[in-house]
């Protein structure tokens, strides 16, 4: 299999990942209607083990080796990564556009052993479960220099083929910081160097005082409605105390609670919808200061995640212009998800 690139755009600076392997049209094509798999055909369920590659990690009952059944958790890497963790980044010049090799990390995180099985339907132990298995795997990542930024992510409804019913989310490690992230680390670092304050925890201050946003909230997290919010019913989680990065946080079984919590509310409120989730934590210090970046980054950034659900395609006019278009306030938003029984 040829080895990915990934390409820079110099009128945006945005980074692309460009898969070399030519694909079969017809499978980036979305059928109208897809048949459910079975059990048997998942390579996600327990006793189909020898269907994916090898574990990377695995939380497991006593007595169960690796690769084999008696799991609760289970890491693997991707059968097709979009990155490969072998080689160097090899940064060149192609003419007059930037190009490295596509290194990386591309893991899978399967988050039940059970098909049919929602992030949503999960005890909040298992969610808990989950959320320090992402900080396993950060921290893991993290020892690698070449690995500018971890992103962890998932989206419900979305995805195609047969993994379609399974509960899983993705962990991908890239050689540069993807732009959207970077423009929240910049954004963060100048107002702090500005008024010497984190501007997240600013924002909770401004909500808590406010009160017109907030979804939910505990001794240890606030789920709000921002206030520029980009979709309908967009919601953030963060934690109350300033922490830039979430894998060094132990308040595993709180995040848990307030997460499903907020996931019943949208799930009743909009009917099960599709949604993506992701988890932006601090980048890679390893990395990062190597390069002399994020010198203020401990005090200006704030680990969060971010909960979008998908209730309707972009307009050609958000596609062109990059500009969000948002039909339905953020405090209509959370009042809604606010008051909902």
């Amino acid at each position: 299999m040829p080895m990915n690139q990934l390409r820079r755009d110099p009128v945006s600076g945005r980074w692309t990942i460009i898969t070399l392997d030519k694909p079969v049209i017809s499978d980036l094509i979305s059928p109208n209607h897809r048949e459910e798999e079975s059990v048997e055909n998942c390579p996600f369920c327990e006793g189909n083990e020898h269907m994916t590659p090898p574990e990377i990690m695995a939380l497991r009952n006593d007595g169960f080796g690796p690769n084999k059944s008696g799991w609760r958790i289970r890491v693997i890497p991707d059968k097709k990564p979009v990155l490969q963790i072998y080689g160097e980044v090899n940064n060149r010049g192609m003419g007059m556009y930037d190009v490295l090799d596509g290194i990386g990390a591309h893991e899978i995180v399967i988050e039940t052993p059970k098909h049919n099985e929602t992030f949503v339907d999960l005890s909040e132990d298992q969610i808990a479960e989950i959320y320090w298995t992402f900080k396993e795997r950060i921290l893991d990542l993290k020892e690698d220099a070449r690995l500018r930024y971890i992103l962890v992510h998932k989206n419900y409804g979305e995805a195609v083929g047969l993994t379609t019913n399974h509960s899983y989310s993705f962990i991908i490690g890239t050689p540069i910081t993807p732009k959207r992230v970077k423009d929240k680390l910049v954004n963060a670092r100048d107002y702090f160097q500005f008024k010497e304050r984190c501007i997240f925890c600013d924002i909770i201050n401004q909500e808590l005082s406010d009160q017109e946003r907030i979804i939910l909230e505990d001794e240890k997290f606030i789920a709000l409605a921002p206030f520029a919010s980009r979709r309908p019913f967009e919601v953030w989680i963060l934690p109350r105390k300033h922490e830039a990065f979430y894998e060094l946080t132990s308040e595993y079984r709180a995040l848990a609670n307030l997460t499903k919590e907020v996931l019943i509310r949208v799930y009743k409120l909009l009917q099960e919808p599709d949604y993506i989730m992701a988890l932006y934590s601090g980048p890679n210090i390893k990395a990062g200061r190597r390069r002399g970046y994020w010198q203020s980054l401990e005090r200006d950034f704030h680990w969060h995640i971010e909960l979008m659900p998908r209730l309707r395609t972009y307009s050609s006019f958000e596609i062109s212009a990059g500009f969000p278009i948002n039909s339905v306030p953020p405090e209509y938003a959370a009042s809604l998800l606010r008051n909902i029984s």
